[in-house]
């Protein structure tokens, strides 16, 4: 069960740095939704929602079945607030954001106050320059500010990020040959340069699609691909499965480095548990992916 709260407050809020204002203006034409999805963030999501609101035509909060003032403080703030009636997954906080959300590009940011909204619009200028479809914030970019976190949580995460890259590197690319061998033959072959730099961004528009961050909760997309994504997660599995549905979509990913406050307090992702999650979710779904391109070959 969802329970729908609308607030019409407006907000002073801080105009950012310059550059970020310069970004915002070119969003004149565009509109852009930023959702979080949260459970039991009362300590952070008022000023995460009112930073977020200078980015955004709009922000949605998916309270997650909280038992504390996320929902009532989201909303003071200026916020559409959805909230489950029991705590659902993260997986499922996103999907209920997205079938609220009418934009152009949707971004999502945690809600934990671990990620910096005034990054939004390096988020959005990959897909406002063409350049992507789908843009990562990451925190193993060589730019990247990455405070207060394990290590045996970074070897994970880089654990992670390398399975998922393997798979959309060398699995998904097989499997479309089989299928289709000239269309393989003409956008994997032959590129000498597989990642292309850009400012500070990078395009994985070859045949080598490194992913160094493939469990960040703050990522952009065009709206309108999100109905194209087969998405089966409702937990935290959800931001890997989303790469690899973008990637069988043969959507353009581009990652650009963020600065992030890891404070394992705050973070309830478990590492070993979701880790295995996480790549039994793979296995399936590459699983139906090979089923599917047999019978398309029939």
């Amino acid at each position: 069960m969802e329970f729908v709260y609308h607030d019409n407050k407006t907000d002073s809020v801080p105009s950012g740095l310059n550059h970020q204002t310069q970004s915002k203006s070119v969003l004149t034409d565009l509109k852009v939704i930023v959702a979080i999805p949260c459970f039991n963030t009362e300590h952070s999501i008022g000023q995460l929602v009112k930073r977020a609101k200078t980015y955004a035509s709009e922000v949605i909060v998916v309270d997650d079945g909280s038992q504390d003032k996320t929902s009532e403080i989201a909303a003071a703030s200026g916020a559409r607030v959805i909230k489950h009636h029991i705590n659902r997954g993260k997986g499922a906080a996103m999907k209920t954001a997205a079938k609220h959300a009418d934009c152009d590009i949707l971004v999502f940011i945690d809600g934990d106050g671990q990620h910096n909204p005034e990054e939004i619009p390096m988020l959005l200028e990959p897909i406002i320059q063409g350049k992507a479809d789908f843009v990562i914030g990451s925190r193993n970019l060589p730019k990247s500010k990455l405070t207060s976190n394990t290590i045996f949580r970074k070897i994970a995460n880089k654990g992670a990020s390398c399975a998922i890259s393997f798979v959309i590197t060398v699995v998904q690319p097989l499997a479309n040959f089989s299928q289709h061998p000239h269309f393989f033959l003409k956008n994997q072959g032959l590129k000498s340069i597989p990642i292309t730099q850009n400012l500070e961004y990078r395009v994985l528009n070859g045949s080598f699609k490194w992913i160094t961050d493939c469990t960040s909760g703050f990522t952009a997309m065009k709206f309108d691909n999100w109905n194209k994504l087969n998405l089966n997660s409702n937990g935290y599995q959800i931001e890997t499965e989303i790469i690899f549905e973008q990637a069988r979509n043969g959507f353009i990913i581009a990652e650009t480095p963020i600065s992030c406050i890891g404070n394992n307090k705050l973070s309830k992702l478990s590492v070993i548990k979701d880790g295995l999650r996480t790549g039994m979710l793979l296995f399936t779904k590459l699983k139906d992916y090979s089923k599917e391109n047999k019978k398309a070959t029939l």
